[in-house]
C-alpha cells in the first residue's frame, strides 16, 4: 500500500514506485491548490492503525494498544500540511508494523493496517467533511504451505478469521440482510463506515501468477467476484 521499501521517502517528481497512500494524498494536496482558487480552504489530518491479533494499535503512538471497539476517539491524528509531511509519519508506522519471515513470504504482514486522512474544507460560512481510508489487509495463508508456529501460528489464526468475519460482512450485505456482523471482529467493526453508510469502497486484490499458488489464487479472485457483485451504499454528491 505505502509502496516498496524506501518507496515513502521518494520526492513528488519520483513516482515510478510510490504506492497507493503517496499516490492519493499528493492528488488531493493538487485538487486543494486548484480549489483554492474557487475559495475553499482544505486540512488534512493522518492517522494510521494496525489490527494486530485482533489488538487494534496506533502505529503513529509506538504500538500504543487502544481498546475496546471505539477507538477513533483515542487515536493520534497528525495535521498534514503538504506532501513533504507523509515521509516521516509513513516511516513512523512501517517501522512499528508487525512483520516476520515466513516459508510463504520474506516480509510478510503479521496484521492489517489502516491509513485514514481525514478531510475537513472551509469556503465562508460552509463547511464539508469527508475520510479516506486506505486498508491493506494481511494475506490468508494455509498453515501447511508457511509451516507457521507458535507466535506465527497464532498470528495466522488471528489473520484468518478476520478475514472470515470480513466474508461474512460482505456475504450480509450482498443478501441485504437487517443485521451486519461488523462487531464479529475488530477489522470489520473499523471498516464499518467504510462498507455501509454513504460511503464509496474500492477493492484491489493482488494474486501470484505462479502455478503453485493456484489455489490461493482462486480463493481470492471469488472473495473479489463476491465484492464485486455487492451493492454497499449510494455516495451522496454535492
Amino acid at each position: 500500500m505505502e509502496g516498496p521499501r524506501g518507496a515513502q521517502n521518494l520526492s513528488e517528481e519520483d513516482c515510478t514506485e510510490k504506492g497507493l497512500v503517496q499516490r492519493s494524498v499528493e492528488q488531493l494536496f493538487v485538487s486543494s491548490e486548484k480549489h483554492k482558487q474557487l475559495g475553499w480552504n482544505f486540512r488534512f489530518f493522518a492517522s494510521f492503525l494496525e489490527i494486530y491479533n485482533e489488538e487494534v494499535r496506533d502505529l503513529l503512538e509506538e504500538s500504543k494498544k487502544l481498546k475496546g471497539f471505539d477507538t477513533s476517539l483515542n487515536r493520534r491524528e497528525v495535521e498534514v500540511h503538504s506532501y513533504a509531511d507523509l515521509s516521516p509519519l509513513l516511516d513512523l508506522a512501517r517501522a512499528q508494523r508487525k512483520e516476520a519471515q515466513t516459508m510463504c513470504n520474506t516480509y510478510s504482514s503479521r496484521s492489517h493496517s489502516l491509513f485514514q486522512l481525514r478531510i475537513l474544507g472551509e469556503k465562508s460560512q460552509e463547511t464539508i467533511e469527508g475520510v479516506l481510508n486506505m486498508i491493506d489487509l494481511a494475506g490468508s495463508e494455509r498453515l501447511k504451505k508457511s509451516q507457521a508456529s507458535g507466535e506465527r501460528l497464532e498470528e495466522t489464526k488471528s489473520i484468518n478469521k478476520s478475514l472470515s468475519a470480513l466474508g461474512d460482512v460482505i456475504q450480509a450485505l450482498l443478501q441485504r440482510e437487517k443485521h451486519i456482523p461488523y462487531r464479529n471482529s475488530k477489522l470489520t467493526y473499523l471498516l464499518k463506515h467504510c462498507l455501509g453508510g454513504e460511503g464509496k469502497t474500492l477493492m484491489f486484490v493482488n494474486i501470484s501468477p505462479l502455478e503453485e499458488d493456484l489455489n490461493e489464487t482462486l480463493c481470492s479472485l471469488r472473495f473479489a467476484q463476491k465484492v464485486n457483485s455487492c451493492t454497499i451504499s449510494h455516495a451522496k454528491t454535492k
